[in-house]
């Protein structure tokens, strides 16, 4: 009789869960794992309220595999190093036969994959693995010259050309197995509680999940377009966290939109097509990330940028991680992220380009500052998005472009409620003063002036990147 053993990782679900679904088609009793390494968490980067997140998710988890008869077991291992031994001897002790994942593709994911690979095989344990991130295997789609893409638009054409709408399987109902002996336990990983943001802005669990997908399908999806760019406007999804750490799948969202569009991707609701587009985005990132392992390396994907002269103020740094840069639209991101462990994508782009371009501080100190604060950190989209803003990245922003926080201000908060909403010391500033920063402009004590001057740290920025093309004889 064959014991099967799924080891879950960013893949906390049960629906559409390719190692999960083949695990109970193959073998007649199944356990399932989670593997936790702190040091590994910690050097991730990752935020204690997505910690605290990923907790009630297992803890939601474990109650659904109980009911189809599989036991959940947590174990804490010291780095991804060691892991794979922690894998193999579970795995030999529980008398496993063949063990199932589904993949993740960071640098450090994959060689502790290849490891574990062997660590089993050594005990005689068979291994599969699956792709349930993306609907292509990474590196499948190439351009007309066999190599992997680096420019979206074009990836996102050939990615739509090969699509064939038997790309998921997932409504099959999963059967119950043989019940193991084995009881749950999952209190190998510690519970850290977060001191800043409020949980329940996150309910955890599948059932969740959907709600929320199902909440914004039929609510929000078809104004995405023309809302998703308001801060102060409800009009995203935020399953970002769910997707992070596979509560909800991302083939699952795009089904569910493309049953919406007549299964279009190019016409019928522009809302619709849109959404669809910024799945394909984490798709992409994570493509990126598989051709150019690089970007696993704190190495930005523009070689001659690696020559910028970036800045380091250590107090413009302390304001900036406190929202405190004396600019509104600016800091209110800044706060809306400290607070909610969340920020508004359009935001992120804002902040991203303020903290790379008009400060001139290096790109990965804020991909690192996000990736402690946010409860949907994730490695492949956050270095994208940041690389972007930075024009360090693949399919960047040209480095001379530079976004105004004045102007995105005055375009996405007109009336100025966002900001008002998280720099309450700024809610009786009139609507026609509060997106300019000016020494005198507040009258408040409790709100900082502006820490630069836009059109000199403008022409920094631009002068730095010209010096490093230079220096790179590009």
């Amino acid at each position: 009789m064959a014991k099967g053993l799924v080891w879950f990782r960013t893949d906390l679900r049960l629906d559409d869960n390719p190692a999960l679904n083949a695990a109970l088609n193959k073998c007649q009793e199944v356990l399932a794992i989670y593997i936790f390494s702190h040091s590994q968490w910690d050097a991730h980067n990752e935020s204690n309220i997505k910690h605290e997140f990923l907790i009630n998710n297992l803890i939601v988890l474990k109650e659904s595999l109980e009911k189809l008869g599989i036991p959940l077991i947590a174990i804490n291992t010291e780095s991804y190093k060691t892991l794979p031994i922690d894998l193999s001897s579970f795995s030999s002790e529980q008398k496993i036969d063949h063990a199932f994942w589904n993949n993740e593709f960071g640098l450090n994911e994959i060689n502790r994959d290849l490891a574990s690979v062997e660590a089993l095989k050594k005990k005689n344990i068979e291994s599969s693995s699956f792709d349930d991130q993306v609907v292509y295997e990474p590196g499948f789609l190439k351009t007309g010259q066999g190599k992997p893409f680096s420019v979206f638009t074009p990836f996102k054409r050939r990615w739509i050309e090969n699509f064939e709408m038997n790309f998921l399987d997932i409504e099959e109902p999963l059967e119950l197995k043989k019940s193991s002996p084995i009881r749950s336990d999952i209190s190998a990983l510690k519970f850290v509680k977060n001191n800043s943001v409020n949980i329940d802005l996150w309910p955890a669990g599948e059932d969740a999940a959907r709600d929320r997908l199902e909440n914004f399908l039929q609510l929000k999806v078809k104004s995405y377009s023309e809302s998703r760019n308001s801060p102060i406007i409800d009009g995203t999804s935020r399953i970002s966290p769910y997707l992070a750490l596979g509560i909800l799948s991302p083939k699952r969202c795009i089904l569910e939109g493309l049953k919406l569009n007549n299964f279009e991707f190019t016409s019928g609701n522009k809302g619709i097509c849109k959404w669809i587009d910024e799945i394909v985005w984490r798709e992409f990132y994570r493509n990126i990330m598989h051709s150019f392992p690089k970007v696993s390396k704190n190495l930005p994907f523009q070689d001659y940028t690696a020559s910028i002269q970036w800045r380091h103020s250590k107090e413009e740094l302390k304001a900036f991680y406190a929202g405190k840069t004396g600019f509104p639209i600016v800091d209110a991101g800044i706060r809306q992220m400290l607070s909610e462990g969340w920020m508004h994508n359009r935001l992120r782009m804002i902040v991203a380009m303020f903290f790379t371009k008009n400060m001139l501080h290096d790109w990965r100190l804020g991909e690192k500052f996000f990736m402690q604060h946010l409860i949907d950190g994730d490695f492949s989209s956050n270095n994208g998005g940041w690389q972007w803003s930075s024009s360090t990245g693949t399919d960047s922003a040209p480095y001379f472009r530079i976004f105004n926080p004045i102007t995105q201000s005055q375009n996405f908060d007109p009336s100025g409620e966002f900001i008002k909403k998280f720099i309450p010391e700024l809610k009786d500033i009139p609507i026609a003063q509060i997106h300019q920063p000016k020494d005198d402009l507040f009258l408040s004590a409790d709100y900082p002036s502006p820490i630069l001057d836009l059109k000199e740290s403008r022409i920094r920025a631009i002068q730095a990147f010209k010096d490093a093309r230079e220096e790179s004889g590009i």
